[in-house]
């Protein structure tokens, strides 16, 4: 431990080495959000709860939803308007009178091994099931899960909406790395479709960037794409509401597509 380090130390820091500008572009890009030639829709709440996805729902077997909360128009809203069933989970009690008709909720919460008290995504999603939608809003545990979901599970999922936590982190040269292979996995077989900021975020500078702590992004498997362009879709959506209403909306940096 040199001078510097020791010093550090005794005010209980560490020093961690910083993310160079063209990693951070690299690995922010790669969330922009594509016309994809299918409208997007709202379901579920007019603030948080509330999700844009592509207007392709037709022959879906079901919707798998972590991370709930005393949310749950969503799921309402696809079996009324759909006749689309959900597999919920969640690690708090829920109220089962604000779960739709026909879902199966599940008290655990999603992990790396399964047991009494969580399970792994893979063991979650039936087998049986060969298109669904996966929504997963887990408070940070959604990178453990997508690193460890096989590709065959995520074949099965025609719509990914998934919120990302702790996105401050990409400071960090481990965390960006990690963050970054996770991404590049999704984006083998999905393209992002649409970007929204959850208001709730601090904004912080990384590396010239404006990065905000957390993002709600949706994903579309590209097999369901045709003719794809690869022009940025417009954001904000005219559909998308703020997360929590009394605060001001954040507008996505200009940056991120320099």
């Amino acid at each position: 431990m040199n001078i510097k380090e020791k010093f550090f130390d005794l005010f209980g820091m560490y020093i961690e080495k910083k993310t160079k500008r063209m990693d951070i572009s690299k690995v922010i890009k790669k969330l922009l959000p594509y016309e994809i030639g299918i409208n997007l829709i709202r379901l579920g709440d007019d603030g948080d709860g509330g999700y844009l996805i592509p207007d392709d729902l037709a022959n879906l077997d079901k919707n798998y939803s972590a991370g709930i909360g005393l949310l749950t128009k969503f799921e309402n809203d696809l079996q009324n308007k759909y006749l689309i069933d959900s597999m919920m989970l969640d690690f708090n009690n829920i109220n089962k009178n604000i779960l739709p008709k026909n879902s199966q909720f599940l008290k655990k919460k999603l992990s790396l091994f399964s047991n009494e008290n969580q399970i792994t995504i893979n063991d979650w999603i039936d087998n049986k099931d060969e298109e669904i939608i996966l929504k997963i809003d887990i408070e940070g545990d959604e990178y453990i899960n997508l690193a460890s979901i096989t590709n065959e599970k995520l074949m099965k999922v025609r719509i990914l909406i998934v919120e990302l936590h702790d996105l401050r982190n990409l400071r960090n040269l481990i965390f960006l790395r990690n963050f970054d292979k996770i991404i590049s996995k999704l984006n083998q077989f999905f393209y992002p479709c649409h970007l929204h900021i959850n208001n709730m975020s601090k904004v912080i500078n990384i590396a010239g960037f404006k990065v905000p702590d957390m993002l709600e992004m949706t994903f579309i498997r590209k097999d369901r794409v045709k003719d794809f362009n690869f022009n940025y879709s417009k954001l904000p959506n005219k559909l998308d509401k703020k997360t929590v209403k009394d605060k001001e909306e954040i507008i996505l940096d200009k940056n991120w597509y320099l």
